[in-house]
């Protein structure tokens, strides 16, 4: 399973994602989960690397893993003047048209003429994340996959309130970074397969730039 999360706040946006990849053996008990890999890719680039895209749920498109799904994607479907919705209506035909067999979500953001657009994106809907009622923006948080070490701290008996409208960029970056985090961590140390780990990835969206803060592969750690 995987966990995935993006922080909007005034100056930008910032996405992060796990790494773990799980597979399963039918035994005669049921099924057995592994870890496959602590290297998958759940947080690429889009529409020359301005808009940012992480997935959670199946990992595999009919043989293909969901990092080549997108990159294939991105070359045969995405335009350079295509909007962030428009991108986020392009994919979800596809997954409705080709994939709707398969359970997988996706987070699509980036900036367009200066204004933030996030949107969750799956074989039946699309939905703009950061906007309320009259399309009116607001700052938050959204997560995805496992839920329920972060379901337990912002959503229990005594919720803890974080105020995103006054939260500089750099720490949106540190709290994306802290959701996944958690859940991995949370995992850990339950009595259960831990299905999220690996390196956090993290990517920051602003209205100038569009770049990662972390990347397994692309600044790998050094020991």
């Amino acid at each position: 399973m995987t966990i995935i999360s993006a922080v909007f706040v005034p100056e930008g946006i910032a996405m992060a994602a796990d790494s773990r990849l799980t597979g399963h053996f039918q035994r005669d008990y049921g099924n057995e989960i592994f870890t496959i890999t602590d290297n998958s890719q759940k947080l690429l680039l889009v529409r020359n690397e301005t808009v940012g895209v992480s997935f959670c749920g199946d990992a595999i498109l009919e043989g293909r893993t969901i990092a080549d799904f997108i990159r294939l994607f991105d070359i045969n479907e995405v335009e350079t003047n295509d909007t962030v919705e428009t991108i986020a209506y392009k994919l979800n035909r596809i997954l409705e048209n080709k994939y709707s067999q398969y359970e997988v979500s996706f987070f699509i953001a980036g900036f367009d003429f200066d204004q933030p657009f996030v949107y969750e994106v799956g074989q039946k809907k699309v939905i703009r994340m950061n906007v309320k009622e009259n399309n009116n923006l607001y700052n938050g948080c959204i997560w995805h996959g496992e839920q329920e070490a972060i379901m337990k701290l912002f959503l229990g008996d005594n919720p803890t309130s974080f105020d995103f409208d006054l939260m500089p960029l750099k720490d949106a970056v540190d709290f994306a970074e802290y959701v996944v985090e958690l859940t991995i961590k949370y995992q850990r140390f339950q009595d259960s397969f831990a299905s999220c780990g690996g390196d956090i990835d993290l990517l920051v969206i602003t209205k100038d730039y569009t770049k990662f803060v972390r990347h397994k592969i692309l600044n790998p750690k050094t020991s």
